[in-house]
């Protein structure tokens, strides 16, 4: 079985930037710096991958998204020569796998 430790994250700040960070701490009612900044760490991080993995769009941006997806595709020349290209290259029994 694994055992549980402890690892230790260590930085540098400035004194403006300690005292910053003590009194946020005793305002959020934490025992410590230590653990202020340890759990604000892991909200935030939590926070950061959580965003990644969600978009959010505005009612507006929700509707003009939905609209776009449910109209017609329509197919200009462009469109037409790079998909005949793609589907050349594909078909080619030359192209390299």
């Amino acid at each position: 079985m694994k055992s549980m430790t402890n690892e230790r994250i260590t930085t540098r700040v400035s004194i403006e930037s300690k005292e910053l960070l003590e009194k946020a701490a005793a305002l959020a009612g934490y025992a410590s710096i230590n653990s202020f900044i340890a759990n604000t760490m892991i909200s935030e991080a939590k926070r950061l991958i959580t965003q990644e993995h969600f978009l959010v769009l505005s009612k507006n941006d929700a509707l003009a998204f939905v609209n776009a997806l449910d109209a017609p595709v329509k197919s200009n020349s462009r469109f037409l020569n790079a998909a005949r290209k793609h589907k050349e290259t594909v078909n080619n029994e030359n192209y390299p796998i």
